[in-house]
């Protein structure tokens, strides 16, 4: 039974498929292998933010609310599924992106154009104003359309809001139905650390349901300590949002920032190797700025020992398959 008792929209297919990926696991001689498919959410080419938006948005459409606004880089994969959330809920999307390493109108934004989103593309000097100068823009962009009689909801980059990762603290209940019902005994979870709600909401669930699961992020965006910072607090206000009498410290999470490079949204020699093997392995395709160099981490970490052979980890495929389309000339090389 779930812990999390709030208002919900259903936007997603669930639960998503949870299968061995035994070739990959044969070519790096070890540990046995899993993989959760967010990416088959089957909300905007599927992914993660799926869970966030449910509750997001339940909470909006109680408010009232009309119009959505976010923010992100040029290809962020929130962006698109929440205009496309939006639209399905009769909700206008706003966007107002930085621009990212690829801002033609290909992957997401090709995607935003058929949504006919309203979009917004700014110059900035470091794409980590999305979290820093953008919720100023945000909140004026939203005063704005106030003023013209709408509703809006100013949704922060990556739905990461204890509303958000709540629906990551939803899902630790269904990935432990899952392991249950296929007998598998997962130890560990590797998946993407960008803003961390996610990781917070899955450690958050599994030490609610008394699972020792240990759940390892790999950084994107955050140097270490910055980003288990991020999973602390988002644990925490998300534990007070749904009454639990549960803590997350920062001995509890672990995060490597070993695979950033050059940084983020720059895919790395590792990443893209590891889409190809992953593609070739499993026919499963990852994406370079977050699952590509999470797999990296995942390989990484087999490749220095982490793991004995004789472990089960599963790899949470958060989605961000279109942005493959804009990095072609990467990817294609």
């Amino acid at each position: 039974m779930s812990v999390v008792k709030l208002p919900r929209v259903t936007l997603g297919h669930w639960p998503t498929p949870l299968h061995e990926l035994p070739r990959l696991s044969a070519t790096l001689g070890g540990p046995r292998l899993f993989v959760k498919r967010d990416d088959l959410t089957g909300l905007a080419l599927g992914g993660n933010k799926c869970r966030k938006l449910e509750y997001i948005l339940g909470d909006a459409r109680q408010r009232g609310i009309d119009t959505l606004i976010t923010s992100g880089s040029s290809q962020s994969n929130f962006a698109l599924q929440m205009a496309a959330a939006g639209r399905r809920l009769g909700m206008e999307p706003y966007l107002i992106l930085v621009r990212g390493i690829h801002s033609e109108t290909q992957g997401n934004l090709l995607l935003h154009s058929i949504l006919n989103s309203v979009v917004n593309i700014l110059d900035v000097a470091d794409p980590i104003e999305m979290f820093t100068t953008m919720p100023k823009r945000m909140n004026e962009l939203a005063d704005e359309l106030r003023r013209q009689g709408r509703n809006p909801l100013v949704i922060p980059a990556g739905g990461t809001t204890p509303l958000g990762t709540a629906g990551w603290v939803n899902a630790a209940g269904e990935i432990a139905q899952q392991l249950r019902e296929q007998k598998i005994d997962a130890r560990y979870v590797v998946l993407t650390n960008g803003l961390g709600s996610t990781q917070a909401g899955l450690i958050l669930g599994f030490k609610c349901l008394g699972l020792p699961i240990k759940v390892i992020g790999i950084s994107v965006l955050n140097k270490k300590a910055a980003a288990i910072d991020l999973v602390v607090t988002q644990a925490s206000e998300t534990a007070g949002l749904l009454g639990l009498e549960v803590t997350v410290t920062p001995n509890e999470v672990t995060i490597y920032d070993d695979y950033i490079g050059q940084g983020y949204g720059i895919p790395t020699g590792e990443c893209i190797a590891a889409i190809r093997l992953a593609a070739q392995t499993g026919g499963i395709f990852l994406d370079p700025v977050y699952t590509g160099k999470a797999m990296s981490g995942l390989i990484g970490l087999v490749n220095r020992g982490y793991f004995a052979r004789g472990d089960t980890v599963l790899f949470i495929h958060t989605g961000g398959v279109a942005a493959d389309f804009a990095y072609n000339e990467e990817l294609s090389r």
